[in-house]
């Protein structure tokens, strides 16, 4: 069982939900910032999304706040082959990134563009005294993270760009509260473990503040989804953690009613994915208290909700990239009424949804490409 924690405020937890109203939400308040703004973002692409980012951030260091911007150099090589295939920060397409991009766009018949038009506005903001821009190496950082004034807290699974603004579906949530951005700091930095008795804490692996080879979140999440005794719903962009999988078909066969969302074609790891939700019916025997939705439009969120009143939610996967290799940030909150909100939420994404009633077929070729892709980035990341 988990343990009792204490309130948290009505008010201080926000279902920011996806597409533009989360952007523009996340916009205003940069806009709105009067001492600091930070981001964590693993995609920035060079289109309308990520200029009016970028015309925010410059207009509040105009105004005498200071910016700080990580931006993942490892992330260009998906910046060169999604969405408009131009790069806000990444202008230079070096070798090895370049060699991945055209590999991964032969695998996904999604060839990438290397020739990257400059943007003055990305020049401004790099030279800017009040900016710092740190997008020069190889963070392995996936968070997606906002901190406004160390007053607000966005963070989820929405990377900057249009396709995540107008196609995608993804999960942004607020936290309210120097409280929180005070903590999240604590745990980035590994001066404190997860304590889920505090109502809102977070789940974190970093790459600075944890042991090579180690990653302390996994087993929080895991416990969370073994500790459920009702329900779990699970929307979740990428799959195949064999760990997960398990995880899930044990709360099925203990009668735990589970749901889980997930796109019918993923833009990366699509055979994997539909794999994972094969291997999880077959296993269970797909009984009632299985549901296995699948979108017609992308799903990158990444949120699971216990019982109806425990939530995980963030930039984590169930991969093994996301435990132990990348940089993580998720959301931990004990409280119902936000719980029963993103549960809505999600409802809401499977409007358009087909339930999986039969096995579901996949390439097991393209399952080995893809299981070989993420060794190799784990192998280099790790």
């Amino acid at each position: 069982m988990l343990a009792v924690s204490q309130p948290v405020p009505d008010g201080e937890l926000r279902v920011l939900g996806s597409g533009d109203a989360a952007f523009q939400h996340i916009l205003e308040r940069v806009r709105a910032a009067e001492k600091s703004v930070e981001i964590r973002a693993f995609l920035w692409r060079d289109d309308e999304a990520g200029n009016l980012l970028g015309e925010a951030v410059l207009a509040a260091a105009q105004r005498g706040a200071m910016v700080t911007i990580h931006k993942d150099r490892i992330a260009a090589v998906y910046e060169y082959t999604g969405g408009n295939k131009q790069s806000f920060f990444h202008k230079r397409v070096d070798a090895i990134r370049g060699l991945q991009a055209w590999f991964l766009g032969a695998v996904y018949r999604a060839p990438g563009s290397f020739k990257q038009r400059p943007n003055a506005l990305a020049e401004r903001i790099v030279a800017h005294p009040n900016i710092i821009v740190e997008h020069q190496r190889k963070r392995f950082d996936h968070s997606k993270v906002y901190i406004v004034d160390d007053r607000y807290l966005a963070l989820g699974s929405m990377g900057v760009g249009d396709n995540h603004r107008h196609e995608w579906i993804d999960i942004m949530i607020e936290a309210e509260g120097e409280e929180h951005v005070a903590r999240l700091r604590e745990r980035m930095t590994g001066q404190d473990e997860f304590d889920p008795s505090r109502g809102v804490d977070f789940l974190v692996h970093s790459r600075e503040a944890h042991r090579k080879n180690s990653c302390p979140m996994i087993s929080h999440r895991l416990a969370l989804i073994d500790a459920a005794s009702v329900s779990l719903t699970v929307e979740m962009a990428y799959l195949g953690d064999r760990r997960f999988t398990a995880a899930l078909a044990r709360a099925v066969q203990r009668g735990v009613d589970v749901t889980l969302v997930t796109a019918d074609h993923a833009d990366v790891l699509a055979n994997i994915n539909r794999a994972t939700c094969d291997a999880l019916m077959r296993v269970t025997g797909a009984p009632a208290n299985l549901t296995v939705i699948l979108l017609p439009r992308m799903v990158h969120s990444k949120a699971v909700i216990i019982d109806h009143r425990f939530v995980d939610v963030g930039s984590a996967n169930f991969t093994s990239l996301s435990h132990g290799v990348y940089d993580e940030i998720n959301l931990y909150a004990d409280n119902v009424r936000f719980a029963c909100e993103l549960e809505a939420e999600i409802a809401r994404h499977c409007e358009n949804g087909q339930v999986a009633a039969t096995r579901l077929k996949h390439s097991k070729m393209y399952s080995g490409v893809e299981r070989a892709i993420i060794a190799y980035q784990s192998r280099r990341g790790g």
